[in-house]
């Protein structure tokens, strides 16, 4: 108390005990004004900080800063802070003023640096929504980016950078672990344990393969002739029928479930009615898939069916048609035609491949095979020719009568007109190294023959339409 407010304070009680007119209540007042008057606060708040580091996206409030006063507490005073360029979202250093007023008005303000800073690390959570445990469907992607994604408060989607420590195996059911790692651009680094739970829920598909359910009379009901089923982790989900159907019941609806399961015990369903109707014709057997025979060999065609059975009418072999194009004496290939109809009307074809051999295929690579032998005028085989020498070996090896020179050959075959030329047969050259029929060849097909040319050339395949050839050509011969 000072020496004034001592000095009033004693003047005013002198004044009550020499003038009792004076109440007591207004003593009491004045007594209490003079007190806080003696007690006022000149003295202003301080602000100690000078520098102070924040992280990012942090708004500034007045416990950001260190701010004293000698007798109020920060929650009272007016704080005003001027943020001027500050910016919450961007990481740097900023100034900016701040200012305090305690309860007596005592005000101070101070420029303070404050620095932005990144010092959280990002986030590393699941794509899909869920707990602690990924979800993955069984032969799903193996990329673990499809499941986990990493976000950061500033460097924002950051999942390119996450690493792991293994991976999945998408082939197999279970639980399977991966550690991820990443880093934002500040070097805050989050690290995760990750739980992948690898699980078929996926039901297998059906997939209808036919227009109708109609059933053959009498057969074997099988679903897999009505559906095809698929599963994406199952090679071979399971077909079942819930229901009986009795094939011997002519023209009549039964009903059937189809169920397809796989090894996770994932079903597909599938309500069907089933026609029971005679659809099918006869069953056609014969005792082999294809012929091949040689040019000029009769075929019994009868003797290769060996039965037609009808479902309903039972054997109707003798009702079979036997058709065809088949030209025993030419070669080619040709189709013989098996065809049964049962009285419903069902009929049923099966062809079969024929094929006429040349009879002289294999002498046409006998002759192929002697391409190269020398020529010497007289020459009787088997390693050296003249032109008919050759012919007769080629022939007689083949089992083929065939004798004399060119001239012989071409007097003692039938003749065969030059676009009638098969291979095997003979051609005959006329002029050539004197008058008359004077060289010969066999006939390969395609304008080409094989023959003991001259003693130059030896054996060698040449073209009829060669200027020599055509000149002196006379015809052809066959045995």
């Amino acid at each position: 108390m000072t020496q004034n407010a001592h000095v009033t304070l004693h003047a005013i009680v002198d004044r009550i005990k020499t003038q009792k007119t004076i109440l007591l209540p207004a003593f009491a007042i004045s007594a209490f004004a003079l007190v806080g008057y003696a007690a006022a606060d000149r003295q202003a708040p301080v602000i100690h900080s000078n520098k102070i580091v924040v992280p990012y996206g942090t708004y500034l409030n007045a416990s950001d800063f260190e701010i004293t006063d000698n007798r109020d507490n920060l929650d009272i005073m007016d704080v005003s802070i001027k943020s001027g360029t500050y910016e919450a979202k961007q990481l740097g250093t900023y100034r900016v003023t701040v200012t305090v007023t305690d309860t007596f008005q005592n005000t101070t303000d101070k420029e303070v640096k404050v620095q932005v800073i990144d010092n959280e690390a990002p986030v590393i959570a699941s794509r899909t929504e869920g707990g602690y445990i990924i979800d993955v469907e069984a032969n799903g992607s193996n990329n673990l980016l499809d499941y986990v994604k990493a976000t950061d408060n500033v460097d924002g989607d950051v999942s390119e950078f996450i690493t792991f420590e293994g991976g999945i195996d998408t082939t197999v059911i279970g639980e399977q672990k991966v550690v991820a790692h990443v880093e934002d651009n500040a070097g805050n680094v989050a690290e995760k344990t990750l739980s992948f739970n690898i699980k078929d829920s996926v039901a297998p598909t059906l997939t209808q393969k036919t227009q109708s359910f109609d059933v053959n009379y009498g057969d074997t009901f099988n679903p897999a002739d009505y559906f095809d089923v698929s599963d994406n982790f199952d090679p071979s989900p399971v077909l079942t029928v819930k229901g009986d159907i009795d094939t011997k019941k002519l023209n009549s609806e039964q009903k059937a479930t189809i169920i397809a399961t796989d090894n996770s015990g994932n079903e597909t369903k599938q309500e069907c009615t089933f026609n029971i109707k005679d659809i099918r014709g006869p069953e056609i057997k014969l005792n082999t898939n294809k012929v091949s025979i040689t040019e000029g060999t009769s075929v019994n065609w009868k003797s290769l069916l060996v039965s037609a059975i009808d479902n309903l009418d039972g054997d109707v072999t003798k009702t079979v048609g036997i058709s065809g194009n088949v030209d025993v004496n030419n070669e080619g290939n040709y189709t013989a035609t098996y065809t049964a109809t049962d009285k419903t009307g069902n009929t049923t074809v099966v062809n079969i491949p024929v094929e006429v051999k040349s009879r002289n295929a294999a002498l046409i690579q006998t002759a192929l095979g002697k391409i190269g032998c020398r020529y010497r005028m007289g020459a009787v085989g088997p390693n050296v020719f003249d032109c008919s020498s050759f012919t007769r070996w080629v022939y007689r090896q083949n089992g083929r009568s065939l004798s004399g020179t060119a001239a012989v050959q071409f007097n003692s075959t039938q003749r065969v007109d030059r676009n009638a030329l098969k291979p095997g047969d003979l051609v005959f050259f006329k002029n050539t190294y004197k008058k008359g029929i004077s060289h010969v060849g066999i006939y390969l097909g395609g304008g080409r023959f094989v023959h003991a040319a001259n003693e130059k050339k030896g054996v060698i395949t040449s073209s009829l339409g060669e200027s020599y050839y055509a000149a002196h050509y006379a015809g052809g011969g066959r045995v």
